[in-house]
C-alpha cells in the first residue's frame, strides 16, 4: 500500500513539473539599432522570459546569410507579483532595472487578423513617446507578449509602433513539455527602478558627449554636431528616432 501511494505521489509531482511551456519566436526589427535580431519568448505558470538573439550578416551577394551571436538581452515578467525586470547596458556597465506591470493602457478596436493560423484581435496603446499596435490571440491558454508589452488577455503575435520603428512578428509557436520553472536570470542581482535608470542614463550621455568634445579639441577637429542616441523609449530629446529622417 505504501509503495502504491509513493508511486501516485511521484506521478503527481512529475505531472506538475512537466507542464507545457509556450515558446514563440519573433522576427524583431528595431530601426534604432544597426543589427538584425530575433526574439524568443517562453511562458509558463504566469512567468515570461524573453531574450533577443543578434544576427550578424556574413558573406556577400547571393551568399549573404545571418549568423547568431552570443549577444542577448533578457527580460523576465512575473505576472503573479506584477513586475518585470530586464538588463540595460551603459557603456561597460550592465544595469538591472525593475518596473511594475502597469505600463500599458490598451484601447481595443474592432479590427481582426490571422497570424500563424491563430485568429487575432487588435489594440493600441501609447508608451514613452510612441504608439503601439498589437495583434493578440486568445486561442492559447497563456498571457504573454514580447519585450515590455503586457496587459492584453492573450498572446501577442505581432506588435509594431505606428511609425514602423519597432516591429515584432511571430514566426513560430510551439507548446513544449518541460520540467521545472522558467529560468530566472536576475535572482542574484539588485535591481534599480526606472527613474533611477533614467538618471544614470542621462549622466552617462553627458559624459559621452563631454568625452567626444574633448577628443575633438585634442585632435583639432570640429566638435561633433550629431549627439543622437536613438532609443525606442524616449528618455531625452536626443533619443527621438524618425524612420528615414534626412
Amino acid at each position: 500500500m505504501k509503495i502504491a501511494a509513493l508511486i501516485i505521489v511521484t506521478f503527481l509531482i512529475t505531472a506538475v513539473n512537466a507542464q507545457q511551456t509556450l515558446k514563440v519566436r519573433y522576427n524583431y526589427i528595431d530601426h534604432t539599432k544597426p543589427n538584425t535580431y530575433e526574439m524568443e519568448l517562453q511562458a509558463k505558470d504566469d512567468k515570461v522570459l524573453s531574450y533577443t538573439i543578434r544576427l550578424t550578416k556574413v558573406g556577400a551577394g547571393k551568399n549573404i546569410r545571418y549568423k547568431q551571436t552570443a549577444d542577448s538581452t533578457r527580460l523576465y515578467k512575473d505576472y503573479t507579483n506584477d513586475y518585470l525586470v530586464y538588463e540595460e547596458s551603459l557603456g561597460r556597465d550592465n544595469l538591472v532595472v525593475q518596473e511594475e506591470l502597469d505600463l500599458f493602457k490598451w484601447n481595443h478596436v474592432n479590427e481582426k487578423d490571422t497570424i500563424l493560423d491563430f485568429p487575432c484581435k487588435t489594440a493600441f496603446a501609447e508608451f514613452r513617446g510612441r504608439e503601439y499596435k498589437a495583434h493578440y490571440t486568445t486561442e492559447l491558454p497563456y498571457t504573454a507578449a514580447p519585450w515590455k508589452l503586457h496587459g492584453l488577455p492573450g498572446v501577442v503575435l505581432k506588435v509594431c509602433t505606428t511609425d514602423d520603428v519597432l516591429v515584432y512578428q511571430a514566426e513560430s509557436v510551439e507548446l513544449l513539455d518541460t520540467e521545472g520553472p522558467l529560468y530566472r536570470p536576475f535572482d542574484h542581482k539588485e535591481p534599480i527602478d526606472y527613474n533611477s535608470f533614467c538618471k544614470e542614463y542621462k549622466d552617462y550621455r553627458k559624459e559621452v558627449i563631454k568625452i567626444r568634445k574633448q577628443r575633438a579639441r585634442q585632435q583639432n577637429r570640429p566638435e561633433p554636431e550629431n549627439n543622437k542616441a536613438p532609443r525606442v523609449e524616449i528618455i531625452i530629446p536626443e533619443n527621438r528616432f524618425i524612420l528615414n529622417e534626412n
